[in-house]
C-alpha cells in the first residue's frame, strides 16, 4: 500500500508493505504489532511510535536502506515538522498500515 498523506502541511509519500513490521523492529528494537495490538502499549507508546512508524513507511517510499539509518537520520526527519504535525496526522499514518494489513479471507 502506497499512499500520499499531509503532515504539517506537506505532503508524504508513505509505503507499508509486509516488510514494515521488521523494519520497524530493526530501526527501534521495537514491535509494533505488539504496540498496535496492545491497547495500555498503544497508549504508553502514543505519539512517539506514530511518528517513527511514519518515518519507516516514509523511507520505504524513498526506496532508503533501513538498515544504513540512524537515531540521527530520525531525527533529523522528525525536525522537518512542527511539534503538533504527528498527533494531527496520527489516525492518517495509521490508517496507511492497518489497510495494508486487511487480508481477504480465503474459503
Amino acid at each position: 500500500m502506497v499512499k500520499t498523506i499531509t503532515i504539517d502541511g506537506r505532503e508524504v509519500k508513505l509505503a507499508a508493505n509486509a516488510a514494515t513490521p521488521f523494519r520497524f523492529r530493526q530501526m527501534f528494537k521495537k514491535d509494533i504489532l505488539q504496540i498496535l495490538g496492545n491497547e495500555e502499549k498503544a497508549e504508553a507508546e502514543g505519539i512517539e511510535a506514530v511518528s517513527e512508524l511514519a518515518f519507516i513507511m516514509a523511507k520505504q517510499a524513498e526506496g532508503a536502506d533501513i538498515s544504513k539509518m540512524t537515531e540521527s537520520d530520525f531525527i533529523g526527519w522528525l525536525e522537518e515538522f512542527g511539534p503538533m504535525a504527528f498527533i494531527e496526522s496520527a489516525q492518517d499514518i495509521l490508517e496507511t498500515y492497518t489497510e495494508q494489513e486487511q487480508t481477504t479471507s480465503f474459503r
